[in-house]
Protein backbone atom coordinates (compact mmCIF):
# COMPACT_ATOMS: atom_id res chain seq x y z
CA UNK A 1 0.00 0.00 0.00
CA UNK A 2 1.39 3.42 -0.95
CA UNK A 3 1.78 6.20 1.60
CA UNK A 4 -1.01 8.16 -0.07
CA UNK A 5 -3.36 5.17 0.02
CA UNK A 6 -2.54 4.65 3.70
CA UNK A 7 -3.44 8.24 4.56
CA UNK A 8 -6.67 8.00 2.57
CA UNK A 9 -7.61 4.77 4.35
CA UNK A 10 -6.98 6.31 7.80
CA UNK A 11 -9.02 9.39 6.86
CA UNK A 12 -11.90 7.22 5.63
CA UNK A 13 -11.84 5.25 8.88
CA UNK A 14 -11.87 8.48 10.88
CA UNK A 15 -14.86 9.84 8.94
CA UNK A 16 -16.71 6.57 9.44
CA UNK A 17 -16.05 6.71 13.17
CA UNK A 18 -17.26 10.30 13.45
CA UNK A 19 -20.35 9.70 11.36
CA UNK A 20 -21.88 12.16 8.89
CA UNK A 21 -21.51 15.80 9.88
CA UNK A 22 -22.10 19.12 8.24
CA UNK A 23 -19.24 21.57 8.17
CA UNK A 24 -15.99 20.71 9.95
CA UNK A 25 -15.69 16.92 10.40
CA UNK A 26 -13.15 17.40 13.21
CA UNK A 27 -15.62 19.17 15.51
CA UNK A 28 -18.70 17.74 17.23
CA UNK A 29 -21.83 19.83 16.69
CA UNK A 30 -22.79 20.90 20.22
CA UNK A 31 -24.27 24.26 19.27
CA UNK A 32 -27.51 23.70 21.21
CA UNK A 33 -26.34 20.93 23.52
CA UNK A 34 -27.38 20.93 27.16
CA UNK A 35 -24.68 20.68 29.86
CA UNK A 36 -25.68 17.06 30.58
CA UNK A 37 -24.84 15.94 27.04
CA UNK A 38 -21.49 17.73 27.13
CA UNK A 39 -20.66 16.05 30.44
CA UNK A 40 -21.39 12.63 28.92
CA UNK A 41 -19.19 13.39 25.93
CA UNK A 42 -16.33 14.40 28.24
CA UNK A 43 -16.29 10.84 29.51
CA UNK A 44 -15.23 9.87 25.98
CA UNK A 45 -12.20 12.14 25.45
CA UNK A 46 -11.46 12.96 21.82
CA UNK A 47 -10.30 15.93 19.77
CA UNK A 48 -13.73 15.99 18.12
CA UNK A 49 -15.59 16.20 21.43
CA UNK A 50 -13.21 18.73 22.97
CA UNK A 51 -13.33 20.97 19.89
CA UNK A 52 -17.12 20.93 19.89
CA UNK A 53 -17.21 21.64 23.63
CA UNK A 54 -14.82 24.58 23.29
CA UNK A 55 -17.11 26.17 20.73
CA UNK A 56 -20.15 25.54 22.97
CA UNK A 57 -18.38 27.07 25.97
CA UNK A 58 -17.42 30.15 24.00
CA UNK A 59 -21.05 30.80 23.05
CA UNK A 60 -22.65 29.80 26.37
CA UNK A 61 -24.41 32.18 28.75
CA UNK A 62 -23.69 32.35 32.48
CA UNK A 63 -26.52 30.00 33.42
CA UNK A 64 -25.34 27.27 31.05
CA UNK A 65 -21.74 27.62 32.22
CA UNK A 66 -22.69 27.39 35.90
CA UNK A 67 -24.67 24.19 35.24
CA UNK A 68 -21.72 22.73 33.34
CA UNK A 69 -19.33 23.56 36.19
CA UNK A 70 -21.66 22.30 38.92
CA UNK A 71 -21.97 18.98 37.08
CA UNK A 72 -18.18 18.50 37.32
CA UNK A 73 -17.34 19.60 33.78
CA UNK A 74 -14.13 21.32 34.87
CA UNK A 75 -13.16 18.34 37.03
CA UNK A 76 -13.38 16.03 34.03
CA UNK A 77 -11.28 18.36 31.89
CA UNK A 78 -8.54 18.74 34.50
CA UNK A 79 -8.48 15.01 35.22
CA UNK A 80 -8.08 14.28 31.51
CA UNK A 81 -5.33 16.88 31.27
CA UNK A 82 -3.49 15.30 34.20
CA UNK A 83 -3.71 11.83 32.64
CA UNK A 84 -2.39 13.09 29.33
CA UNK A 85 0.44 15.01 30.98
CA UNK A 86 1.54 11.88 32.80
CA UNK A 87 1.97 9.96 29.54
CA UNK A 88 4.85 12.09 28.31
CA UNK A 89 2.94 12.76 25.08
CA UNK A 90 5.05 10.77 22.66
CA UNK A 91 2.20 10.54 20.17
CA UNK A 92 0.83 13.36 18.03
CA UNK A 93 -2.71 12.26 18.85
CA UNK A 94 -2.08 12.77 22.58
CA UNK A 95 -0.54 16.18 21.92
CA UNK A 96 -3.62 17.28 19.97
CA UNK A 97 -5.87 15.92 22.70
CA UNK A 98 -3.96 17.95 25.29
CA UNK A 99 -4.21 21.13 23.25
CA UNK A 100 -7.93 20.84 22.62
CA UNK A 101 -8.55 19.93 26.26
CA UNK A 102 -6.66 22.97 27.61
CA UNK A 103 -8.51 25.15 25.08
CA UNK A 104 -11.75 24.15 26.85
CA UNK A 105 -10.30 25.21 30.21
CA UNK A 106 -9.25 28.49 28.63
CA UNK A 107 -12.78 29.04 27.30
CA UNK A 108 -14.14 28.56 30.83
CA UNK A 109 -11.67 31.08 32.23
CA UNK A 110 -12.57 33.64 29.58
CA UNK A 111 -15.84 34.08 31.47
CA UNK A 112 -15.94 35.85 34.85
CA UNK A 113 -18.21 33.10 36.18
CA UNK A 114 -15.57 30.55 35.22
CA UNK A 115 -12.70 32.31 36.98
CA UNK A 116 -14.81 32.94 40.09
CA UNK A 117 -15.85 29.29 40.21
CA UNK A 118 -12.23 28.15 39.99
CA UNK A 119 -11.08 30.50 42.75
CA UNK A 120 -14.04 29.71 45.01
CA UNK A 121 -13.40 25.97 44.90
CA UNK A 122 -10.13 24.81 46.41
CA UNK A 123 -7.91 22.52 44.39
CA UNK A 124 -8.62 23.57 40.82
CA UNK A 125 -5.56 25.81 40.44
CA UNK A 126 -3.31 23.10 41.87
CA UNK A 127 -4.76 20.59 39.40
CA UNK A 128 -4.16 23.05 36.58
CA UNK A 129 -0.52 23.48 37.61
CA UNK A 130 0.05 19.72 37.35
CA UNK A 131 -0.53 20.00 33.59
CA UNK A 132 2.88 21.70 33.40
CA UNK A 133 4.44 18.24 33.68
CA UNK A 134 4.44 17.62 29.94
CA UNK A 135 6.85 17.81 27.03
CA UNK A 136 4.26 19.72 24.98
CA UNK A 137 5.50 23.32 24.93
CA UNK A 138 2.25 24.64 23.46
CA UNK A 139 0.29 23.17 26.37
CA UNK A 140 2.74 24.52 28.94
CA UNK A 141 2.54 27.94 27.31
CA UNK A 142 -1.25 27.99 27.63
CA UNK A 143 -1.17 26.77 31.23
CA UNK A 144 1.33 29.48 32.17
CA UNK A 145 -0.86 32.08 30.46
CA UNK A 146 -3.85 30.94 32.51
CA UNK A 147 -1.82 31.01 35.73
CA UNK A 148 -0.64 34.55 34.93
CA UNK A 149 -4.22 35.66 34.29
CA UNK A 150 -5.35 34.27 37.64
CA UNK A 151 -2.42 35.92 39.39
CA UNK A 152 -3.41 39.42 38.29
CA UNK A 153 -7.18 38.82 38.50
CA UNK A 154 -7.42 39.26 42.26
CA UNK A 155 -5.42 38.93 45.50
CA UNK A 156 -7.07 35.53 45.99
CA UNK A 157 -5.97 34.49 42.50
CA UNK A 158 -2.40 35.56 43.29
CA UNK A 159 -2.44 33.59 46.55
CA UNK A 160 -3.74 30.46 44.86
CA UNK A 161 -1.08 30.66 42.15
CA UNK A 162 1.65 30.71 44.79
CA UNK A 163 -0.03 27.81 46.60
CA UNK A 164 -0.26 25.90 43.31
CA UNK A 165 3.45 26.39 42.60
CA UNK A 166 4.25 25.18 46.13
CA UNK A 167 2.04 22.17 45.43
CA UNK A 168 3.81 21.48 42.13
CA UNK A 169 7.20 21.73 43.86
CA UNK A 170 6.20 19.05 46.37
CA UNK A 171 4.44 16.73 43.91
CA UNK A 172 7.29 16.89 41.38
CA UNK A 173 10.08 16.88 44.00
CA UNK A 174 11.57 20.20 42.98
CA UNK A 175 13.72 22.28 45.31
CA UNK A 176 12.00 25.65 44.88
CA UNK A 177 8.47 26.71 44.00
CA UNK A 178 9.66 28.84 41.06
CA UNK A 179 12.00 26.16 39.70
CA UNK A 180 9.45 25.06 37.10
CA UNK A 181 9.35 28.58 35.64
CA UNK A 182 13.09 29.20 35.71
CA UNK A 183 13.95 25.76 34.34
CA UNK A 184 11.67 26.37 31.37
CA UNK A 185 13.08 29.85 30.81
CA UNK A 186 16.66 28.57 30.92
CA UNK A 187 16.07 25.72 28.49
CA UNK A 188 14.05 27.23 25.67
CA UNK A 189 14.79 29.37 22.64
CA UNK A 190 11.12 29.62 21.66
CA UNK A 191 10.49 33.39 21.64
CA UNK A 192 6.70 33.32 22.21
CA UNK A 193 7.23 30.87 25.08
CA UNK A 194 9.95 33.08 26.58
CA UNK A 195 7.58 36.06 26.46
CA UNK A 196 4.90 34.03 28.24
CA UNK A 197 7.33 32.92 30.95
CA UNK A 198 8.48 36.49 31.54
CA UNK A 199 4.86 37.61 31.76
CA UNK A 200 4.25 34.95 34.43
CA UNK A 201 7.19 36.25 36.45
CA UNK A 202 5.85 39.81 36.16
CA UNK A 203 2.34 38.68 37.12
CA UNK A 204 3.65 36.92 40.22
CA UNK A 205 5.80 39.85 41.36
CA UNK A 206 3.22 42.54 40.58
CA UNK A 207 0.25 40.47 41.75
CA UNK A 208 0.64 41.83 45.27
CA UNK A 209 0.46 45.50 46.23
CA UNK A 210 2.71 45.08 49.25
CA UNK A 211 6.21 46.36 48.50
CA UNK A 212 7.87 43.98 50.95
CA UNK A 213 6.12 40.98 49.39
CA UNK A 214 7.10 42.12 45.88
CA UNK A 215 10.71 42.44 46.95
CA UNK A 216 10.68 38.98 48.49
CA UNK A 217 9.19 37.42 45.35
CA UNK A 218 11.67 39.23 43.11
CA UNK A 219 14.55 38.05 45.29
CA UNK A 220 13.32 34.46 45.00
CA UNK A 221 13.60 34.69 41.23
CA UNK A 222 16.98 36.42 41.43
CA UNK A 223 18.17 33.60 43.68
CA UNK A 224 17.30 31.22 40.84
CA UNK A 225 19.59 33.15 38.45
CA UNK A 226 16.91 35.28 36.79
CA UNK A 227 19.34 38.14 36.12
CA UNK A 228 21.85 35.80 34.46
CA UNK A 229 19.12 34.31 32.28
CA UNK A 230 17.90 37.77 31.27
CA UNK A 231 21.45 38.75 30.32
CA UNK A 232 21.73 35.70 28.06
CA UNK A 233 18.37 36.48 26.46
CA UNK A 234 19.60 39.91 25.45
Amino acid sequence: MSGKEGVQKKWAALKEKLGPQDGDPTEANLENAEPELCIRLLQMPSVVNYSGLRKRLESSDDGWLVQFLEQSGLDLLLEALARLSGRGVARISDALLQLTCISCVRAIMNARQGIEYILNNQGYVCKLSEALDTSNVMVKKQVFELLAALSIYSPEGHKQILDALDHYKVVKSQQYRFSVIMNELSNTDNIPYIITLLSVINAIILGTEELRARTQLRNEFIGLQLLDVLTKLR
